[in-house]
């Protein structure tokens, strides 16, 4: 999922249909969606390797395959069977049906909470207590977000043919008031990482069909977006070098505060540590 589709807590019921929107695209997703940073992981879940991570909202899994590429053990979880199928076929990767406001894990059973593209859907009343009851004691929440880079001419023509009528301004999802409020974290740190997609151009036209705002079109309306996504491939690429897509990686890192441990040690019994 992205920030170019973001939803706030009370989403009005187009934005709970393109929420939904993924699984049909699952496909387009795996392809036209960048991967995350190295560093950027690195830095929300520190040097070490053989964490107990949780990737929640995980999608396809680019970021679960991060993680598990760091030496990490993974459990990605995601509403979306379809999503969920394509992360089965990486390898390191344990799979759950499951949603962030009722996460199908035992108290204090997780090292880290890793959410890419996803936090921004969440109903955060129930999503927050539930990472923080999931959550070690001295655990880490990372939410990522890769925003493309509309400051270059043709990225920004592809968001205006992707979003229509919706763009104009910064639309990037902004975390820190919801998580400061919960009283369930503590100081929230953030970083940005620069890195780049490269895409053909069936891959630039699979990016523009993986967003939910394009998902949900009507298939005459839909077709025409894509006209247009072609259209700029054909006048910004040269092939055979690739379409290479500017990213940025917006990061955000905090820790259970000691009102999430001892609300959590009240609400249930703590799971084990393997």
């Amino acid at each position: 999922m992205t920030t170019n589709d973001p939803a706030g807590d009370s989403a009005a019921p187009v934005d709970a249909a393109r929420a939904k929107s993924f699984g049909a695209v699952a496909a387009a997703y795996e392809v036209g969606r960048p991967t995350f940073p190295v560093e950027a992981l690195s830095w929300i879940l520190g040097p070490g390797r053989g964490l107990q991570v949780l990737d929640l909202g995980a999608g396809t899994g680019k970021l679960a395959a991060v993680a598990a590429g760091l030496g990490h053990h993974v459990i990605a979880v995601d509403p979306s069977p379809e999503m969920l199928e394509v992360c089965r076929r990486r390898t390191g990767i344990d799979t759950m049906i499951g949603a962030a406001e009722s996460i199908p894990l035992a108290h204090a059973s997780v090292d880290a909470v890793i959410i890419g593209q996803a936090f921004h859907w969440f109903d955060h009343a129930r999503a927050l207590p539930e990472i923080a009851r999931v959550l070690r004691p001295n655990g880490v929440l990372g939410l990522l977000w890769n925003n493309a880079d509309t400051v270059v001419p043709w990225v920004r023509r592809i968001w205006q043919a992707v979003q229509g009528d919706g763009f104009g301004g910064s639309d990037r999802f902004e975390p820190l008031p919801i998580l400061e409020q919960s009283n369930l974290f503590t100081m929230i740190e953030q970083a940005r990482f620069r890195h780049w997609h490269d895409l053909d151009r069936g891959g630039l036209r699979q990016l523009a069909q993986s967003h939910s705002r394009v998902a949900v079109l009507k298939e005459s309306r839909r077709d025409q977006v894509l006209e247009q996504i072609d259209l700029i491939y054909d006048h910004t690429a040269r092939p055979p070098e690739p379409l290479r897509m500017p990213y940025l990686t917006d990061c955000f890192r905090a820790h259970p505060s000691e009102f999430a441990n001892y609300r959590r040690t009240m609400d249930g019994p703590v799971a084990p540590h393997l």
